[in-house]
C-alpha cells in the first residue's frame, strides 16, 4: 500500500473517531438536559399537590435534578460544538460569560439540593425556581430557540 494512501486513510479514521467522540459528548449533553427537563417537570407536578405520594417523591426529584444541574459546566468542552446540537457558538466564543450562567445553575442546583433535604417545602419551591431561572437565563443567550 503506498505511503500516502495510507496516510489518507489513518487520517480519516482518526477523523470519524474524533466527530463520534464530539457526537457522543453531545449525546450525553443532550440526556443530561432531557434528564433536568423531566426532573424539573416531576418537581413541578409534586410541588403543585394533589397527588397521593409521599415527601420522598418529592426529595429524589428535587436531588436528582439539583445533581444534574451541577454538571453542566462540564458538558460543553471544546470540539462538542459541531454536530447535532442546539448549544450556540457563544458558548464558546464568550466562555466566561457562558460559565458565569452555568456556574449559577450549578450553585441553585446545590441550593435545591440542600431545600430538598431540609424538608422546607416553601424553601423548595423557592430554590426551584431560582434554578428555573438560571437555566432560563443561559439558554436565552447560549440556545437554539426550539421549535415545537
Amino acid at each position: 500500500m503506498p505511503r500516502g494512501f495510507a496516510a489518507a486513510m489513518g487520517a480519516v479514521v482518526l477523523l470519524a473517531v474524533a466527530t463520534a467522540d464530539e457526537q457522543g459528548m453531545i449525546d450525553y449533553r443532550k440526556d443530561v438536559m432531557l434528564s433536568m427537563a423531566a426532573h424539573l417537570s416531576a418537581l413541578t407536578e409534586l410541588l403543585a399537590g394533589g397527588l397521593e405520594l409521599d415527601e420522598g417523591h418529592v426529595e429524589t426529584q428535587a436531588t436528582s435534578l439539583g445533581l444534574n444541574a451541577q454538571l453542566v459546566s462540564s458538558l460543553f468542552p471544546p470540539g462538542s460544538d459541531e454536530g447535532d446540537t442546539s448549544a450556540l457558538p457563544g458558548i464558546w466564543q464568550r466562555p466566561e460569560q457562558f460559565l458565569n450562567r452555568a456556574e449559577a445553575a450549578e450553585r441553585e442546583g446545590r441550593n435545591l439540593v440542600a431545600a430538598a433535604g431540609s424538608g422546607d417545602r416553601e424553601f423548595m419551591v423557592q430554590s426551584l425556581r431560582r434554578l428555573a431561572d438560571a437555566c432560563r437565563n443561559c439558554h436565552r443567550d447560549f440556545r437554539f430557540e426550539q421549535e415545537d
